[in-house]
């Protein structure tokens, strides 16, 4: 990664998609904005500080070695390995919460062989959203039961092999109206009661902020757990899971995140988790490198000592002060 970089930031294809949601079924960019695998590699070698990219693994997937020669082809390496439990209608009920143990089964099933998928292409982690394990209305569920279900699949795929990492993301809501894996202290309690060392969470900057979160907070609560696995990086008003640029909308807070990761010597990788289906992928993509990184170099010339002093002090004033002036210019 060149110099003016400090981000160690992987991507999602999402930019270079054709942008479905439930308001425009047919999507804001056309059919033909869904761009091939290797030449998202392309595009994303052009733009530069990108240093690995992840990737979906479902029963299509190509093998493993010509993945892995495809993105070393480009100077990068295999990211997140993304175990498809999502994105197919057949895990409308829960997968590791399902009621059916024929699917816990199968979610098992798929954990086990995208670590194999993941060892073989040398990739960062496996990583799971539990997408449609929650619930939508009272009285719906047994909750402490099929919270015991999530545990007994999470430990059965993180056991099968230390050597993999099993990353959770959690998500206060969406697609369903409640998820059982919602928050930052949900995720770390899984992770605990599951026990193995190969299983950490995944702060999403957005969904910590709807999630009525302060991301700095929770990264500094997953570090002392020593379950902070990995970063999504996007932004949103508070309200949704709007993926925008990194850093636009609560500059505040997404600098006291980078400047929270600096401080307890985060190095591991920044996933640029952004839907911009309003605007064009290739330049989104990159306004969103420059931005995040920016803003770590703002963070990372913040002085430290004088923070935690201030903070210990609880001198709100000069706080404010200091950040001014290291921040702002003009």
């Amino acid at each position: 990664m060149r110099q003016e970089y400090l981000l160690n930031l992987q991507c999602s294809g999402a930019a270079f998609s054709n942008m479905v949601d439930r308001f425009v079924s047919s999507g804001y960019k056309g059919k033909d904005a869904d761009i091939p695998y290797e030449k998202q590699c392309e595009l994303f070698a052009k733009i530069g500080g990108v240093g690995a990219m992840s990737y979906l693994y479902d029963e299509n997937s190509m093998h493993p070695s010509d993945l892995k020669r495809l993105v070393n082809g480009y100077g990068m390496r295999v990211g997140t390995i993304a175990p498809d439990n999502y994105l197919k209608a057949k895990w409308k009920h829960g997968t590791f919460a399902a009621r059916n143990p024929d699917i816990r089964r199968e979610i098992v099933k798929l954990g086990k062989d995208s670590m194999d998928f993941a060892a073989a292409c040398d990739a960062v982690d496996i990583m799971f959203w539990m997408a449609h394990d929650g619930y939508d209305y009272p009285f719906e569920d047994n909750y402490a039961l099929r919270w015991g279900y999530i545990v007994e699949c999470l430990q059965e795929i993180a056991s099968y092999r230390s050597d993999v990492m099993v990353t959770i993301e959690y998500k206060r809501f969406e697609p369903l109206a409640y998820q059982y894996v919602s928050d930052t202290g949900k995720a770390l309690l899984l992770c605990e009661k599951v026990g193995l060392d190969n299983i950490g969470i995944i702060v999403d900057y957005g969904h910590a902020l709807f999630g009525q979160e302060n991301p700095a907070e929770s990264v500094a609560l997953a570090n002392t757990y020593n379950r902070l696995s990995m970063i999504h990086l996007n932004d949103n008003c508070g309200r949704a899971d709007d993926d925008l640029i990194f850093g636009t909308v609560s500059l505040w807070q997404s600098l006291e995140f980078f400047w929270k990761l600096y401080d307890i010597n985060y190095d591991g990788w920044y996933v640029m988790d952004n839907w911009p289906a309003r605007i064009d992928g290739y330049e989104a993509t990159k306004a969103f490198v420059e931005h995040a990184n920016t803003i770590m170099r703002i963070a990372q010339s913040l002085p430290s000592d004088e923070i935690h002093r201030l903070q210990n002090e609880n001198n709100i004033p000069k706080l404010l002060k200091l950040l001014r002036e290291h921040s702002l210019k003009g």
